[in-house]
């Protein structure tokens, strides 16, 4: 299957947009007059056109291009499906909450829902994605739909930004409704914005590796609630979800080449950390991303993970050109981090989403979960204009590198806001 179809089987009976309709209703099989039944459509695009958005920061955003609508009865069998294609040109602004674009979407008169009990499903997804689904791959009329959905990734990708959600709807002669669809972000993210790299003859890298990776992300077990904060105020409406499965040999996360970043890797004044004088911001993130002079960044999506028994979740290495490990540092979970306190977690176990209650992870080994973003440093924005200017106190978008020398309608939604951002702590290791 190319992967520019991910979900090509899902075209099956599907109704594509017309081009000259953008606002339309569906009804619920009666004909009386104002039994309107809507779904609104609302995403936020930052009209990027690549295979799913790189991870530059913590800031709420993305950039999907299509969204898909699956409808089943209470048999799970297909009852409607619809295809948003071209999301950019095809949906207008809105002003709602700040998240960008919405559409609304018809079920035409031939295609009405008769009264019953539904569940809609919706999935936001990059054209020329990296995943391949590997069931659900036939979504004609009347198919049985699996509410599991799986998808597997490219070889090497880590986990490519993508979104869904679902929403319980009982459909009545005669009665229309206008309610909300939310789809959240089903990966987790990880980045690290470092400065004051420590000088260390030899050194050519660094790299995060990960005490696993999974290359199967499960699309099921949604939290389908309209977060208003990015990362924070979320109390009671955060999910503690592992909903990825297979794990990958490889357990390198990113790798930031130094030479990309400082030219030449030296210490002429003998500080101990690698000079700054031919520091440039390499030419992948030029127009794209800002950064403060002397440091470098990498960061990734990826299919979340369970944590492993006794395995440091995640490290960060220095390396030289050999793959010698020149320096180690743990990454950290804080404290006072929510994972650190008494949850819920909830795993697939191959079939379903099983619940573990009273999990509490620690400061070096914890799972990485669902919508959850995991920063080393401060990094709200993808782009600020000037990170080498002095920042106000309190900082309302704070760009700060963690330095490496010290140890430690029927509407539906795409809420770009993440659950939590985990700003993860540094500790050196002896090697």
């Amino acid at each position: 299957m190319k992967k520019s179809y991910l979900f090509s089987a899902f075209a099956a009976g599907m109704v594509m947009l017309s081009a000259c309709s953008s606002n339309e209703d569906f009804s619920n099989g009666s004909d009386a007059a104002g039994a309107q039944q809507q779904i609104v459509l609302q995403v936020a695009n930052d009209g990027s056109t690549r295979a799913g958005r790189p991870l530059y920061g913590s800031e709420a955003k993305q950039s999907i291009e299509n969204v898909k609508v699956v409808i089943v009865d209470a048999n799970n069998k297909i009852a409607y499906t619809k295809d948003v294609a071209d999301w950019n040109t095809t949906s207008t602004d809105y002003s709602t909450g700040g998240h960008g674009k919405e559409y609304t979407i018809t079920i035409a008169d031939d295609d009405k829902l008769p009264a019953g009990t539904y569940t809609v499903y919706a999935y936001g997804y990059h054209t020329g994605s990296d995943y391949t689904s590997t069931n659900n791959t036939n979504l004609a009329l009347g198919e049985t739909f699996d509410a599991n959905s799986t998808l597997t990734i490219k070889d090497g990708v880590m986990g490519e930004e993508i979104f869904a959600g679902d929403l319980s709807l009982t459909v009545k002669d005669g009665i229309g409704f206008k309610t909300p669809v939310v789809i959240n972000r089903q990966v987790a993210g990880t980045f690290g914005y470092f400065e004051q790299v420590p000088y260390i003859a030899g050194a050519t890298k660094l790299q995060l590796v990960a005490s696993t990776r999974n290359t199967t992300l499960v699309l099921g077990g949604y939290n389908s609630f309209d977060l208003t904060g990015n990362g924070t105020g979320n109390d009671g409406h955060v999910n503690y979800v592992v909903n990825g499965a297979d794990a990958a040999n490889d357990k390198v996360i990113y790798t930031i080449n130094l030479a990309d970043w400082f030219g030449t890797i030296q210490d002429a004044n003998n500080d101990g950390i690698i000079d700054a004088d031919t520091w440039t911001i390499p030419a992948a993130y030029t127009g794209k991303a800002n950064f403060k002079t002397g440091s470098v960044f990498g960061g990734e999506f990826l299919i979340p993970f369970a944590k492993v028994d006794g395995k440091n979740t995640f490290e960060l290495q220095l390396l030289d050109a050999n793959n010698t490990v020149l320096r180690t540092w743990t990454v950290k979970l804080p404290t006072t981090d929510s994972q650190a306190a008494a949850h819920t977690l909830y795993t697939w176990d191959g079939t379903a989403f099983t619940p573990t209650a009273d999990v509490q992870d620690n400061a070096n080994v914890y799972s990485v979960l669902r919508n959850h973003l995991y920063g080393i440093g401060e990094r709200s924005l993808d782009n600020p204009e000037n990170p080498d200017q002095p920042k106000p106190n309190p900082d309302p978008t704070p760009d700060n590198p963690e330095p490496l020398v010290k140890k430690q309608q029927l509407t539906l939604r795409v809420n770009d806001n993440w659950e939590v951002l985990h700003k993860m702590e540094i500790e050196e290791k002896e090697n």
